[in-house]
Formats: structure tokens, C-alpha cells, sequence
């Protein structure tokens, strides 16, 4: 079983480092509690929250409470605490809408929406079965791979 998480108003960071690594995260700049509450039941979804009275209020056992304000102890207390391993599905969700991306077989089909340096340089292309934004693998991807190797092994800077 896949592990599914939604994240409260407060985790926007941790919600998009775990969709980079692939892992299926809903996220809300807005919820009220109860919403969330009943995303998390019907859709069988692991609570992460920093919300102290909503851990308290939460009658299940869905809920994960975040202390830290530090993103990346954020993501190594998520990553230990399900032993997830976040390399497995890397770049496989769109970090703006959580859904996933598959890769485009045409190019040519893209081209007027990514930058010419991009659609020269790079190959293959994603794209988002929600959103529709383009991904492709640049000199971004290294650098956020070296990142999590660096907050994984707890080290401040790569």
C-alpha cells in the first residue's frame, strides 16, 4: 500500500518536497480543520500537521504532529518515521498540483510552452495529467537531488 499524506495550511514546503520525491501529497494554503479531517478519512490519508489543538482534537490514527519549523527535519521526521525512501519515485508528481506527470512522446507538441534553450537542450519532456506544466530534467534535478542527500544525512549545506 502507497502511503498518501495531506499536509495542513501550515506545511507548504513539506508538501512540495515530498511531491518532488513522488509521494502522493494533498495540500491547502486554506483548510478549515474539519475539511481536512474528512479528506484525511475518506481518502485514506495520513494527517501531517504542526496544529497542536488539532492533534489533540483528532480521534484517529491518521495524524502525524510536526514539531519542528525546519523544513528539512520536516521531511527527515516524514521519511524515517513511514521508512520511506524518497529516490524511488522522484520527479513523478507535479509539485504544483500533485497529480502525476508522464512523459510527452511528441516534443514538437510542447514546444511553445517551454523556453527555447530547454526544448533545444533537453529531452525527454513531462508534462502534468492535472495542470499540463512542462517538466524536463535540467540542472535543477542535481541540485535538488545533492539537497535531499545533504538534509537526509543532516548536513546544512550541499
Amino acid at each position: 500500500m502507497d502511503v498518501k499524506f495531506i499536509a495542513d495550511s501550515m506545511l507548504g514546503k513539506l508538501a512540495r518536497w515530498l511531491r518532488l520525491m513522488g509521494f502522493d501529497t494533498l495540500y491547502y494554503p486554506s483548510i478549515p480543520d474539519e475539511e481536512l479531517l474528512k479528506i484525511a478519512r475518506q481518502e485514506e490519508r495520513i494527517i501531517l500537521t504542526k496544529d497542536t489543538e488539532l492533534t489533540r482534537r483528532n480521534k484517529d490514527n491518521n495524524l502525524i504532529h510536526i514539531t519542528s519549523s525546519d523544513p528539512y527535519e520536516q521531511i527527515k521526521t516524514v521519511i524515517k518515521t513511514f521508512n520511506l525512501n524518497p529516490w524511488e519515485n522522484l520527479f513523478t508528481r507535479c509539485v504544483h498540483c500533485n497529480k502525476p506527470v508522464e512523459k510527452v512522446d511528441d516534443a514538437e507538441r510542447i514546444k511553445e510552452k517551454v523556453p527555447f534553450y530547454a526544448y533545444s537542450n533537453h529531452f525527454p519532456f513531462y508534462r502534468c495529467c492535472g495542470c499540463g506544466r512542462i517538466y524536463w530534467e535540467g540542472s535543477h534535478h542535481e541540485k535538488i537531488k545533492m539537497r535531499i542527500k545533504s538534509f537526509l544525512e543532516g548536513k546544512d549545506e550541499v
